[in-house]
């Protein structure tokens, strides 16, 4: 077995391998027809810049094709290009993290999503504390391929978003608001049908809105969101749109915490300030009365009053002086995949989804993942394991691993190699390694380790 480096400058010292998100989107996104036609990986080192270059330009180039990146337009009155609003505010929280400010405003493009990676990248590198650990939305809609990837970022990374009271999620941007792991819908929130201004023959509209309604239900799905709320976005006709009235909003979840960001939190706040669990919602319980003292289940459709999704998550006392209470793990200690990805490469080049490898030499396989993660860089071990002894080493050079070799460690029995990496903490990983002929068929296990435990597992079977 053999791994693939960097195939710009060839070093021995990176192993970090990526694939821009124009091309290949989110982990996963490569079965929703979002991947490129050809293979495109460079490495996170000093030769990047010319490898980005090229693969910007076959990012262009590869938009132009339908069946390499379908991108499905909602309805929408603005052609404007939506700002990732990303803004040092000036001071810190209680924990000495300095407050920034993170929002989408306008139409969402593509565009929005590298800029929206950059953001969350420097907001992880630095430790910063997101404002009101909300982004905050105000769109009439765009892209739904773009929205759905802002989304899942936003889910990894614990982050919930927030419609103010003056301010519309139109159209796509509702799927965005779906991303947050506590949402809180205050302003206008609007829903319809998906529609497509790609030009297709009468004979494949079928397949295309087969395809959209599938990705649209599959990201709900994944974000928890209520069966009836799902069911709008497929009712509604694309020249319309479906306003929600405050108390859908209640009852669809748009005012709360997801059950399992609440667990995720109430488990550590349980734990630092000594308390039960069942009383510590009583205080949620407790502030929303303070809030609305007349509230009901069945008040009529009027405005709201709900404790903030920082109080909701045990994150704030009082939202008024931004008062942060530190119930976070320490930052070397967080290291979550919350996406991953694994395959081949095909005969031309394409990466294709799958968990078999075809048994014969030189055969690359890859796996991929989106990671949450504090600091500058971050480090990791990568395990692959294969059903019988063989022989390790570096698909370019030709050099044979043992156990002098840096950061690589070949068990006694030969059939596992355990690889050391720091990487920058860009979010996203990707790796990829080729069959040689001593390679035995079977299963094979690829294991990426943090501080030693075994956070997440690739399983393929060569045949």
């Amino acid at each position: 077995m053999k791994i693939i480096r960097c195939p710009q400058c060839k070093s021995k010292d990176v192993f970090k391998l990526s694939i821009p998100d124009c091309c290949a989107g989110d982990p996963g996104d490569i079965a929703n027809g979002y991947m490129a036609a050809e293979r495109v990986v460079f490495c996170m080192c000093e030769c990047n810049s010319e490898a980005k270059a090229q693969i910007d330009w076959r990012c262009v180039m590869n938009k132009l094709f339908k069946w390499i990146l379908v991108i499905i337009i909602l309805l929408s009155p603005l052609i404007l290009l939506a700002d990732v609003i990303y803004e040092k505010l000036g001071f810190d929280d209680a924990q000495g993290r300095e407050v920034v400010s993170l929002g989408i405003e306008g139409h969402i493009g593509t565009n929005d999503t590298t800029d929206f990676v950059s953001a969350l990248n420097d907001i992880n590198q630095n430790n910063y504390r997101v404002q009101f650990d909300s982004v905050t939305l105000n769109s009439p809609g765009g892209e739904i391929g773009a929205a759905t990837r802002i989304g899942k970022l936003i889910r990894g990374n614990h982050l919930s978003t927030w419609v103010f009271a003056n301010d519309e999620c139109l159209s796509a941007c509702s799927l965005i608001l779906q991303g947050g792991v506590c949402k809180m819908a205050e302003g206008e929130v609007g829903i319809h049908r998906t529609k497509s201004d790609d030009e297709v023959s009468l004979d494949e509209v079928a397949g295309d809105v087969m395809y959209e309604e599938s990705y649209t239900k599959q990201y709900l799905e994944h974000m928890g969101t209520a069966p009836q709320h799902m069911w709008l976005y497929s009712s509604i006709p694309s020249w319309d749109m479906r306003y929600l009235r405050n108390f859908e909003k209640r009852d669809f979840g748009l005012y709360s915490a997801t059950t399992r960001e609440m667990r995720y939190r109430l488990q550590i706040a349980s734990q630092k300030f000594g308390l039960f669990k069942s009383d510590l919602l009583q205080r949620i319980g407790n502030r929303e009365r303070d809030l609305y003292p007349d509230a009901t289940w069945d008040t009529p459709d009027y405005m709201y009053a709900h404790p903030t999704c920082s109080e909701q998550l045990f994150l704030e006392d009082n939202m008024t002086d931004h008062v942060g209470i530190n119930i976070e793990p320490a930052p070397e200690d967080i290291f979550e995949i919350y996406e991953s990805d694994r395959g081949i490469e095909d005969d031309e080049g394409r990466l294709i989804v799958t968990n078999k490898i075809p048994y014969k030499e030189n055969q690359a396989y890859y796996f991929s993942f989106r990671y949450f993660a504090k600091g500058e860089t971050v480090t990791y071990k990568e395990r692959v394991t294969v059903n019988g002894p063989t022989v390790w080493g570096d698909a370019e050079t030709g050099e044979s691993y043992d156990k002098s070799t840096p950061n690589t460690k070949i068990s006694k029995d030969r059939t596992s190699a355990t690889i050391s990496r720091v990487a920058p903490n860009d979010g996203y990983g990707f790796g990829s390694w080729m069959i040689t002929k001593e390679d035995p068929k079977g299963p094979v296990k690829i294991e990426i380790l943090f501080k030693d435990k075994v956070i997440h597992t690739f399983s393929y079977v060569i045949e």
